[in-house]
């Protein structure tokens, strides 16, 4: 499933592909995890939707039947990280490397906060 056709099911800005979209989604499909990503960077940085709004359309295509990813469980902690503030991008990575590396290192002093307690890996903050 490419993010084209997510973003045109939640965003409806094309009555066409939208209707298309709709028909695709009725049926299992797979949303890989890089998906995901580009999908918040496209509808937060690109069309600025706020914070609160992307949550919700993440989370309420997390909530359809069809949709099968590789982490729900991790995705659905990824959406509440954004609520609180935490980067999209940066929390999606983190579920990325859970169950594939002990750590994640960064430079980011703040990821380790906005991860919260329940990181699904643990954050080491290179200084």
């Amino acid at each position: 499933m490419d993010t084209n056709v997510l973003a045109r099911f939640l965003l409806r800005d094309d009555d066409e592909q939208a209707r298309l979209a709709e028909t695709v989604l009725a049926k299992p499909v797979w949303v890989t995890t890089s998906v995901w990503l580009e999908l918040g960077w496209v509808m937060g940085k690109q069309l600025n939707l706020q914070r609160q709004t992307l949550a919700d359309m993440l989370e309420a295509l997390l909530e359809l039947e069809t949709i099968n990813t590789a982490d729900g469980a991790g995705l659905r902690w990824a959406v509440d990280r954004l609520r609180a503030g935490a980067d999209w991008a940066d929390v999606v990575h983190l579920i990325s490397a859970s169950g594939n590396a002990a750590t994640f290192c960064t430079f980011d002093a703040k990821l380790k906060r906005q991860a919260g307690s329940a990181s699904p890996v643990g954050i080491e903050h290179i200084v």
